[in-house]
């Protein structure tokens, strides 16, 4: 018996896409797609989930349940967990009222705003001073 709903399983059985409702999902590479449904281990989902990932990290699979794609196990982890983050988000602003969602001018925005501050980097974006020696 399953005890437990995620909510990206619940995503993917009302959405076409899970929209991008907060920066943070660009990491995914913004809205997230819904790959069409099709049975369980067959050629024909490999398919669908790999065009529903062109371009993105993160892919729903309608009826299914979540995948994301990553360089090693652990930051594909992590992107499930945002990934479920994200779909929680959507689905309570949903079932308040109309999610806000983000477009494209603001999401640019806020990837030239990481790239001109650094954001997220280890590495200072201004390099630090010099002392006069």
């Amino acid at each position: 018996m399953i005890v437990s709903v995620e909510l990206e399983e619940v995503a993917a059985c009302v959405l076409d896409e899970l929209p991008c409702v907060h920066y943070a999902m660009l990491a995914l590479g913004g809205a997230v797609p819904v790959a069409p449904y099709e049975t369980f281990g067959t050629p024909a989902l490999a398919g669908a989930v790999t065009a529903a990932l062109a371009g993105r990290s993160a892919a729903l699979m309608a009826n299914h349940g979540a995948v994301t794609v990553a360089a090693d196990v652990e930051a594909a982890a992590e992107l499930a967990l945002l990934l479920e983050w994200a779909a929680s988000v959507y689905l309570h602003a949903a079932a308040a009222g109309t999610p806000r969602v983000l477009d494209e001018q603001q999401q640019a925005a806020v990837i030239a705003t990481i790239a001109q501050r650094g954001y997220g980097s280890t590495q200072a974006a201004v390099p630090p001073r010099q002392e006069a020696t």
